[in-house]
Parts: C-alpha cells; structure tokens; sequence
C-alpha cells in the first residue's frame, strides 16, 4: 500500500555509459532511498550494455555483474521492463532501441538525432507494442521543456517558441560579446573548457539546435516534422565586427532556434539574431539553455537552464524513468494522441516568404552619391530604411556602413543583397542578420 515498500524492485536497463549514462547511475545509487519514497518502490539498474566494457568499468562500482557488450544477452535480461538509452547516435543503437519496444519495455531516450531522424516511426512502434516512449532529455539538457509544453501547457494552443537550445554556440557567443574574443578564440576555449567537441560542426553549423527544434516544433504544434524542414545557419561565418556594431544599436546577439505557426503553417528555423538586450533572453549566458514559448491563452513563459552536461542530463533521464515507472506516462502514452506518429506532416512556410527586420552591413567606398546608390537597390526591392550607422573615415576608403530596415520579406532583400554585391562602390560581400523582436504577451 502507499508508503509502504514492500512491493517488488522495478528492473531498469541501460544502453551507453557515457557522460550521461554516467550520470544516471550516480543519481541511481546515491539517491536510492529518495526514489523509492517518491515512488512506493525501489529502482533497480539490472544491466548496462556497452561497446567497450573496459571503458565503462570506471562509472559503475558493480561492473562485472552489471556490463555486457552483447545485446542479445542485455535485451534477455528478466524482469528490465524498462530501457534507458543513452549512449546517443543512429545506426546500431537505432537498432536496440527497436528491439526493446518490439518486446513491450518502454524506452527512455536522450538521444535528439535519433529522434529528429526517426521519431515517427519509434513513436508508432511503441504504440504497436504497448510501449512508450520518454524523452524530456533529448532537449534542453536538464531543463523539463518537453513535459512543460506536453502536459503543463496542454490548454493552449502554441503561437511560437524561440530557444537557445545549443551551450555550445551560446558560450561562444558569451565570450565574443562580453570578452571580445574572436570566434576561432572562444572556439578553442570551449574545446579546452569541454563545452564543444574535438569536431564541433553539429553544434556550430546549427544543425543540433535544429534538431531539438524538430523535435519541440512536432509536439508544441501537433504535427509531423523531418528535421531536413528546419532551415539552419550556424554561427561559424559571424565576425566580431558585427557584434560589435549591433552591440551600438542595442542589441546582444543569440543563436535562436524558433518555431511559428500562422494559420495552420509552420515555420522553423535555426539562425544567429539580433536580440533587444532588455528580453529576457537576451540575458541568457554561457552555456545555459533558455525557452520562450507562447501561448494563446497563458501568454509567455518562460524556462531556464543548463543544457548539457553529467548531472544534469542525467536529471531529466531519472525524471521520465520515474514517471514511467509509476505508470502514468505509459497510460498518458497510449491514449492521448500528443506524439508525432498520430499526427499529420506539418505545413512549412518556405524562407523566402519569412518576415523580419534585418542588420545589414556593407563596406562602402567613402565618397559622395553612395548612400543614394544603396537606397536606391533598397528601395527598389521595397525594402525601407529605419536607421543608418556609419563612423567617420578618411576619404576615399571602405568604410563599414550599417542598416536597419523595417519589416521585410527574406525573398526580396536575399535579391537586393545580391545586388548590393555588384555595385563596384561595395567591396566584398554584405553582411545580413535577421534581428528579431520578441512578440508582446
């Protein structure tokens, strides 16, 4: 009965003992007593599948009987009604994944590319096999997103989300603006620091925050989505020159993922912004995670914390694997119709028609009748001007002139920075950034 603990362990097991995996365990063996309160019976990690056993030893004080590098063996374990996965990646773990759901144990996964890939088709496998699947720790490290926008915020309907979904990109940033550091600098610091990896393109290029937003866009709006649909630029090609000059307008730079949904369509798309320095994202550093997310009818809200890393990562894997435990998510699982394989594939609004304001900066020859040049390209292309930023230079050289436009559409200012490259009064090619305002709410 309630409170008492005579009921029987629940079996868990694990696939990866990474960081994360690392993690789990600890939190599993230190905090033992606390969970089985919480629960009315206790948690037992059964079996833990590795590639490389000798690796793992060092995360788990009862290795010999816990590891196995044989998934035949670990998927055979008795009474492991529940699989941890958390060892990341496609391919062979794809593969284990399906095979635990074809055998009924529910999954709880931190795995966002496997889910951004395949997703729909997991979500429909467990549905055929009474399973679930839990996977608050795919985005937004430790921060609870997923069952927020699921479950806390279930009475809306969702207008947009703009996260920061990436440490990685975001310490970068951090450091560029606030210490002046270049970006191969900040770069190589968050190797040192083991914020970003020995090849960080997944990070950088904006491709892992896509993959998050893919994965938060599906559920926060009810549809299908390919990751492929998310439209991302990294923020690899940024120079300290424009974040310095956008920093004299009043704005901090961010890399945003975000998601809208305008009668019926979606957009989604992962690139750096220009952001207002007095929104509240704007005040996210280092390698924190933030979401905003707004509703019809809470408004805004707002989540905050780290994205990464052992503890935690590992917070949001025990989080879900109580949750299963208890029963409730599975039963929330099958018969609610919240995940992506029971939904229709989402309506994408191509770029080209995306409004925004933008931050252009050209390298103009200093001589009279220029400004009236870029105006002209400009405003044939219906684009208006909101202010102009440019520092005194001797005569005769480039200088970097700065514009803010209003409102515009992606389409038609792509085909007027073309054209500003032409023009032999412009040297190089023009910088543009998307500056985004935070809708009221």
């Amino acid at each position: 009965g309630v409170g008492s603990l005579s009921e029987s362990p629940i079996g868990v097991g694990m696939i990866g003992c990474g960081t994360v995996g690392g993690g789990v365990a600890r939190l599993l063996r230190e905090q033992a007593e606390v969970y089985a309160a919480r629960l009315g019976r206790p948690i037992e990690l059964r079996r833990v599948l590795v590639r490389d056993t000798r690796k793992a030893r060092a995360a788990l004080p009862d290795a010999d009987t816990l590891l196995t590098d044989d998934a035949d063996a670990f998927l055979d374990t008795p009474d492991m009604p529940i699989v941890i996965e958390a060892a990341g990646g496609r391919g062979a773990v794809s593969e284990h994944v399906q095979r635990a759901l074809q055998a009924g144990k529910h999954v709880v996964t931190a795995n966002k590319s496997l889910l951004a890939a395949e997703g729909p088709a997991l979500f429909q496998l467990a549905h055929r096999h009474n399973a679930c699947i839990a996977f608050e720790a795919s985005c937004g490290g430790g921060i609870p997103i997923i069952t927020a926008i699921q479950f806390g915020l279930m009475a809306n309907s969702i207008r947009g989300m703009y996260g920061i979904l990436n440490g990685t990109c975001n310490y970068i940033l951090t450091e560029m603006t606030q210490r002046g550091k270049s970006y191969a600098e900040a770069l190589a610091e968050a190797q040192a620091a083991g914020f970003a990896e020995a090849d960080p393109t997944l990070d950088v290029s904006g491709r892992d925050a896509a993959q998050k937003l893919a994965i938060l866009a599906a559920i926060a709006f009810g549809v299908k989505v390919d990751e492929q649909q998310v439209w991302a630029e990294g923020i690899d090609t940024l120079d300290l020159q424009d974040i310095r000059l956008g920093a004299e307008l009043g704005y901090d730079i961010k890399l945003l993922a975000i998601a809208e949904q305008v009668d019926g369509r979606v957009s989604m798309r992962v690139h750096p912004c220009f952001i207002h320095v007095d929104e509240a994202i704007a005040q996210v550093h280092g390698s924190f995670n933030a979401l905003s997310v707004y509703g019809h009818a809470v408004g805004h809200t707002f989540y905050m914390g780290r994205g990464a890393g052992e503890l935690p990562t590992a917070s949001a894997v025990v989080s879900d694997l109580l949750n299963v435990a208890s029963g409730w998510y599975p039963q929330a699982f099958a018969r609610m119709r919240l995940w992506p394989d029971t939904h229709a594939p989402a309506k994408v609004i191509d770029a080209g028609e995306l409004i925004s304001r933008f931050y252009i900066r050209v390298n103009a020859m200093d001589k009279p009748g220029v400004m009236a040049q870029i105006s002209r390209v400009l405003g044939e292309a219906g684009i208006s001007i909101s202010a102009i930023l440019q520092h005194e230079a001797a005569a005769g050289q480039f200088v970097p002139v700065v514009i803010t436009t209003h409102e515009a559409q992606q389409g038609p200012l792509n085909g007027a920075i073309a054209q500003l490259e032409q023009l032999d009064v412009i040297e190089g090619r023009p910088v543009c950034i998307r500056i985004v305002e935070m809708p009221a709410g």
